[in-house]
């Protein structure tokens, strides 16, 4: 998971206001992206575009409990050369929760929305993939398809430890907020860590809330959501996957320990390029976000 509701002091001392932010990052947002929505049999799945139609495809992928924005401020440094779309997962963000998840279903739902995007208009799209999208990515990566031109997994181990149909399932209530200040002040990163770039915490918080009726606010993610997903053997699509990997981590994050480390240099193929972002912690766009932007370029261009 990668949002939660129990109390931080990241930006409650704000009190609402937003923090102040460098002149890269207001630009950036200055590119504001277009807002779909795509039917789905078990639900609408949303997802936002940069960049003009007829370019190479850049799939984004956020993490567990996240939303498609977390990319917004990364995603217009790649809108000039690319088609970029980024996805909120069923259940999160502004797609439509379900009665249960599973991590082929959002490999799918992502294969959908880059057909529903136009990402195909120059070949294979590039898929990137943070934390818990991580294994949806790796998934489409080895989809017999073979839709998928590159694919980056981010700061994911790749390691899904249960699954609904071998693990109880605790069922978490939804929270509700009488303002969305009080949401806001309650805002904390999972797993912990600190957070300098307070502006970017700003952003994605915000665009988490929803204003549930007139003075109710809440988070808009299935409390229950990343718990009742069925899961797979990720590790092992990535190891069958049907074109280039690349991993990219940040070297003080408290996902990619020795031993998920280990893990992934066993699984991935061979040729497989580990690139660690400098003092990052798991959220890697929120800790470095230039430097990720630099080291996808790199892997782009290589």
């Amino acid at each position: 998971m990668t949002l939660s509701t129990a109390p931080a002091a990241i930006l409650a001392p704000y009190e609402g206001a937003k923090p102040p932010a460098p002149h890269w990052f207001e630009e950036a947002l200055k590119r504001a992206p277009e807002r779909h929505m795509l039917p789905r049999d078990a639900g609408d799945i949303e997802y936002f575009t940069w960049g003009q139609e007829g370019r190479p495809g850049l799939f984004l992928l956020h993490g567990g409990g996240a939303h498609g924005l977390w990319w917004a401020h990364i995603a217009p440094f790649f809108a000039d050369e690319y088609r970029v779309v980024a996805m909120s997962m069923a259940g999160m963000g502004g797609s439509a929760w379900r009665e249960s998840y599973a991590i082929l279903e959002h490999a799918d739902d992502m294969k959908a929305v880059a057909e529903a995007a136009s990402l195909f208009a120059t070949g294979k799209p590039i898929v990137a993939g943070h934390s818990f999208g991580g294994a949806p990515t790796a998934t489409a990566a080895a989809d017999p398809d073979a839709w998928v031109g590159r694919a980056f997994i981010i700061d994911s181990s790749l390691q899904m430890r249960h699954s609904p149909d071998n693990h109880e399932r605790q069922q978490r209530e939804r929270r509700y907020f009488g303002s969305i200040e009080e949401g806001l002040a309650r805002f904390r990163f999972l797993p912990p860590q600190s957070c300098d770039n307070h502006y970017i915490a700003d952003m994605i918080a915000r665009d988490a809330m929803v204003e549930i009726e007139p003075g109710r606010w809440s988070w808009c993610f299935d409390p229950n959501g990343f718990g009742n997903t069925r899961r797979i053997e990720t590790a092992r699509k990535a190891s069958a996957a049907n074109c280039p990997l690349a991993v990219i981590y940040g070297d003080r994050s408290a996902i990619m320990d020795d031993e998920a480390m280990a893990h992934l240099h066993e699984t991935m193929p061979d040729g497989t390029p580990f690139v660690a972002i400098p003092d990052s912690g798991h959220h890697v766009m929120v800790d470095q976000p230039l430097a990720l932007v630099a080291a996808m370029r790199a892997l782009l261009a290589g």
